[in-house]
């Protein structure tokens, strides 16, 4: 690997090395806010499911939505949000 013509003081290329270093500082900043929020020692929720159920919800969620459910919700997202201007 050559380093000619390399300098310090390229920011460009000494921040990037800054970061590669402390990749991992994301993981840690993401378990601060969950504690923040949650409370200190708090961990995520888990939910366990039987094989058997876990396949229905499998097969449940690869079946094709109802069209009358989809049609509903297309008129309830192009419906004006409630505080937006009535004057129009």
């Amino acid at each position: 690997m050559s380093h000619q013509g390399f300098r310090f003081d390229d920011y460009h290329v000494w921040g990037e090395f800054w970061h590669s270093l402390n990749g991992g500082w994301l993981d840690m900043n993401y378990q601060w806010e969950f504690e923040r929020f949650w409370g200190k020692g708090a961990k995520p929720e888990r939910i366990v499911l039987p094989a058997k159920d876990y396949d229905a919800l499998v097969e449940r969620l690869n079946e094709p939505p109802d069209p009358k459910a989809v049609e509903r919700l297309k008129e309830i997202m192009t419906r004006k949000a409630p505080w937006e201007n009535n004057n129009d």
